[in-house]
């Protein structure tokens, strides 16, 4: 407890120090509410941990749970990704309609870059829809002592819920690799890579110590005796390696995630801030540059509260996930249309030209 206790507060310290910075900088909404979302995945498994060593009989209703701000982080990365490739939903529509990806099993096939996204979309989204339905059947099977998290057997929930979870993970976790394996390219002044590897280093790293763990106590390595308990060996130690290494692992997301690309210059602020003499505008370029000149400011409220405000607003991550559907399905439609119109242009010139004449003409 007092190990994970201090980890805990160095872990807050740092996280919430970075989220704060972000919203009191926020000059580009869209992507650093996404940020937070990503750094709160650190804070949530560190507390749910040390709450779980603390008040052990807590664990069973609080761990399903780690798993549903991770699915929530992993959205929003994918998300932030696609931002990162095209800003509006027009480009987005746009860039993806163009480009051509590589099937994973069927290398030499190609597959179009708007089903490409729409795949990868759903492959991430499942992840923390499945992962809430888990974690309240977790919390429910328990409290009718049909969950037994010391067993495997198949007539308790233990088993079902963690292959689920498990299948789950598996699938967004790679369709997010995917994704950055074929986008890589296109943003690598974004630094991709090192986003990534904050993200997926406290992913992988759980997952692999539970297995460590269950590999520990399948050959008796770690039993119960006169040092350890029953609760030690299953929920204490596992959770006190979870605090200690979000520790160093947070210093690899403040600079994965650092604000400075979101920071603006105090000179630009002073020219943005100062009133202005009216001036003609030249040309439709020079308007342009106005009026990305007066957008350069942080938006973020007093202290930050609008950028925590919407942080905090669960309607904006559900409005985020409708508004991407929509962005699909309408580019979907419209890539149809298109190829309907080639299609049709195609058959009028082949019969205009006298390649498909119809019999008895």
């Amino acid at each position: 407890m007092i190990v994970s206790g201090a980890c805990t507060a160095i872990v807050l310290l740092l996280t919430f120090g970075l989220m704060g910075r972000h919203a009191t900088r926020m000059s580009n909404p869209e992507q650093q509410i996404k940020i937070m979302r990503i750094v709160n995945m650190i804070p949530s498994y560190q507390v749910l941990s040390f709450i779980s060593i603390c008040v052990p009989n807590s664990y069973i209703y609080l761990q399903g749970f780690t798993e549903v701000f991770q699915g929530i982080a992993l959205y929003a990365f994918l998300m932030l990704l696609c931002d990162f490739l095209a800003p509006t939903d027009q480009d987005k529509v746009a860039f993806f309609c163009s480009l051509e990806t590589k099937r994973q099993w069927q290398p030499k096939k190609k597959r179009n870059g708007l089903a490409f996204l729409s795949l990868t979309w759903w492959s991430v989204l499942q992840y923390p829809i499945i992962t809430w339905i888990t974690a309240v059947a977790q919390v429910v099977t328990q409290l009718l002592h049909r969950y037994c998290l010391g067993s495997n057997e198949p007539h308790f929930a233990h088993v079902w819920i963690t292959v689920a979870t498990s299948l789950s993970t598996s699938v967004a976790v790679n369709a997010i690799i995917q994704f950055y394996v074929n986008m890589k390219g296109y943003m690598k002044e974004n630094h991709p890579l090192t986003k990534l590897l904050a993200f997926k280093l406290i992913v992988g790293l759980v997952i692999l110590e539970k297995i460590l763990f269950l590999i520990l106590q399948g050959v008796n390595a770690l039993q119960v005796n006169d040092t350890l308990t029953y609760v030690d060996v299953l929920i204490g130690l596992p959770e006190m390696v979870i605090c200690v290494q979000m520790v160093p692992l947070c210093f690899l997301v403040l600079y994965a995630y650092r604000t400075k690309p979101y920071e603006i210059s105090n000179a630009a602020r002073t020219v943005t801030l100062q009133p202005r003499a009216y001036q003609a505008l030249e040309s439709d370029h020079d308007e342009e540059a106005l009026v990305s000149e007066s957008q350069r400011r942080y938006q973020g409220g007093w202290l930050g509260l609008h950028a925590w405000a919407a942080y905090l607003n669960p309607l904006g991550l559900l409005l985020d996930v409708i508004s991407a559907h929509r962005m699909i399905s309408k580019a979907r439609a419209l890539q149809k249309r298109q190829m309907e119109q080639a299609q049709k242009a195609e058959q009028m010139a082949r019969y205009e030209t006298g390649y498909d004449i119809p019999l008895g003409a």
